[in-house]
């Protein structure tokens, strides 16, 4: 009777572990203990995932009081700025380690009025599933397992299988399962495991049954996620249906097997959505909470999860990320549009709100106007928002008037619209209805990619091109899975 498993190759896919969906889990966590009021200042994603040496740290002001920020590490000031832009270069550790990472914002007065931190460098536990043994026992296999779950979420069930058929479903450990076995064992028999988490995500592992001792060496691969949107070029219409064998993917040049397709209906959505409360919205502002409710209403399945961001001269967490729509709905009400346009801070503002969200993720902006606020620069937003895995779709309303202010503002926002596989939506040449339906659809039939990569993409968003075999008249949109 055998007394392990051996790894299958990497060309057997349903053999090796699958990608979790979000990621391994971030290198940075936040922990500004601001409870459900957003911080007067925010800690900017890191350009780099591990932080050695100097690095940059750049802020995004969520209060305008503040006049001097302090930069600390580990409890000790590194830096001070007392003038825009509020950013310092750190002397981080070499080699890294975990450190914390403080900023401290301060009005005229010298009153502390924010801060924010984040602990950099730390080891989170990634989602991840191996069988560990396969062991004699009575009428077969005691087959062992370890699970891990990232910090925050939820493990729904771990589902053991011989040959394809189901033997135990456990919701808690220790994972271990008797697997029966009515005749001798022989190489074509395989135990899989599948772990699954509340938020749809799902991992594997897969071992098959052998006459030999000892756990042979695992097999590491680069797993890459792709969010993908397929739709007819010429009309716009979401083409859905689509299988695996219809892509074509390719790692610089070389084509890639796809291990994995998920619809959208797997895995749950993380979305956020960022209203343009200045003053000049408020003749059409009844009609944009009505088509802001109808998109949250037609797009939220039970499991996702949206919030509100609304946004004139400053910035406001109006609803943190919440399953409830009612909440949401309630949100919405409360806001009274007055005041001017910080329209790419409060883009930037939402993007963070993403930072730690699970599943598949979006970010949808309504505005009408020319922005007259903002310190953000829309190409730190788009590669904020691909390292994140965040589409962005702008609805922009059209303003008559102001012809050459808004070709520069729709300029910009493509800039960001589209290299994070977003979509740009003028309304005025549609209705805002029309724009938000559009979205909801897109949103409601993405799929989800993975394939096994020798080396991963890193960040060139070139290194990845996705197609569907003999259709030219279809165009394909990606953006990278986060975390």
């Amino acid at each position: 009777m055998p007394g392990s498993c051996r790894r299958l190759p990497p060309p057997l896919a349903t053999a090796l572990a699958m990608l979790a969906l979000v990621g391994a889990g971030p290198a940075v966590v936040r922990d500004d203990g601001a409870g459900p009021e957003p911080a007067a200042i925010r800690i900017l994603p890191l350009e780099r995932s591990v932080a050695a040496g100097p690095t940059k740290v750049e802020t995004l002001l969520i209060d305008p009081a503040i006049v001097r920020v302090r930069f600390l590490l580990d409890g000790e000031v590194q830096a001070q700025r007392r003038h825009p832009p509020f950013d310092a270069k750190l002397p981080f550790a070499q080699p890294p380690r975990e450190q914390r990472l403080e900023v401290e914002a301060y009005a005229a007065g010298g009153e502390l009025v924010g801060r924010d931190v984040l602990v950099v460098n730390r080891h989170d536990p990634p989602f991840a599933v191996r069988l560990t043994g396969l062991d004699a026992a009575a009428g077969g296999l005691l087959a062992r397992a370890e699970v891990s779950v990232p910090r925050g979420a939820a493990l729904e069930e771990v589902v053991f299988e011989l040959n394809g058929t189901p033997i135990a479903r456990l919701t808690e450990g220790p994972f271990e399962a008797r697997i029966p076995l009515s005749r001798p064992a022989t190489t074509a028999d395989f135990v899989r495991l599948e772990a699954r988490l509340a938020d749809g995500r799902r991992l594997e592992d897969v071992a098959t049954v052998v006459d030999r001792p000892g756990l042979s060496e695992r097999i590491e691969v680069n797993l890459v996620e792709l969010q993908t949107l397929v739709t007819v070029r010429r009309t716009g219409q979401v083409v859905t249906g689509l299988e695996a064998d219809d892509f074509d993917l390719r790692q610089r040049g070389k084509p890639q097997r796809i291990a994995r397709l998920y619809r959208a209906g797997d895995v749950s959505l993380s979305f956020g959505l960022v209203l343009d409360s200045s003053g000049s919205m408020a003749p059409i502002w009844q009609r944009t909470l009505d088509a802001a409710r109808e998109l949250l209403s037609g797009t939220m399945s039970p499991r996702d999860r949206a919030f509100l961001v609304d946004f004139n001269t400053r910035l406001r967490l109006a609803q943190p990320l919440t399953g409830d729509f009612e909440a949401l709905s309630h949100s919405l009400e409360e806001i009274e549009p007055s005041g001017g346009t910080a329209l790419f801070d409060s883009i930037l503002f939402g993007l963070l709100q993403l930072v730690d969200a699970p599943g598949r993720r979006a970010l949808v902006v309504v505005t009408d106007g020319v922005d007259s606020a903002s310190k953000a620069d829309p190409d730190r937003i788009a590669g904020i928002a691909r390292r994140l895995g965040v589409p962005i779709y702008v609805v922009a309303l059209a303003q008559p008037g102001r012809s050459a202010e808004v070709t520069t503002t729709v300029h910009a926002l493509k800039l960001i619209t589209d290299p994070t596989g977003g979509r740009l939506l003028r309304v005025g040449r549609l209705s805002l209805e029309h724009a938000f339906a559009r979205i909801g659809a897109e949103l409601r039939n993405q799929y989800l990619l993975t394939y096994y990569a020798a080396e991963p993409p890193g960040d060139d968003p070139e290194a990845v091109s996705v197609r569907i075999k003999g259709r030219k008249d279809l165009e394909v949109r990606t953006v990278r899975g986060g975390g």
